[in-house]
């Protein structure tokens, strides 16, 4: 008698574990523990699904080669002077010569023609 009721126990046993694996998703893992706590309800268990990599970016635009000071700009019938000589070494333009952009006769201390020298 106590062997029918033992193998009773076995087989409603086996029955919850048919009917477990009848009932999971077919999905591969590698952890099947992992597949079983998560799929019993418990959340804490679930993996975190990772979302997809986004899509790649077009080729970055190449950066602009460094350049020296800015050229002067073309010659405006005298109109603009340089406040003083600081002023001209900072735009890179120092010494400034008679009849360049930028040239002052308050540059040229000796008036020979070229000023900041």
């Amino acid at each position: 008698m106590k062997t029918n009721k033992l193998l009773v126990k076995i087989g409603i046993a086996g029955a919850i574990a048919a009917a477990a694996l009848v009932t999971t998703p077919a999905v591969a893992s590698a952890d099947p523990i992992t597949d079983f706590l998560c799929s019993s309800g418990s959340a804490q268990f679930c993996p975190a699904l990772l979302p997809p990599p986004p899509a790649p970016l077009a080729a970055p635009a190449p950066a602009p080669q460094p350049q020296g000071a800015p050229a002067p700009a073309p010659h405006q019938g005298g109109a603009f002077q340089y406040k003083n000589c600081d002023a001209a070494r900072d735009a890179g333009a120092a010494p400034v010569y008679r009849d360049e952009y930028g040239y002052g006769p308050h540059l040229d201390r000796d008036d020979d023609g070229v000023g900041c020298e």
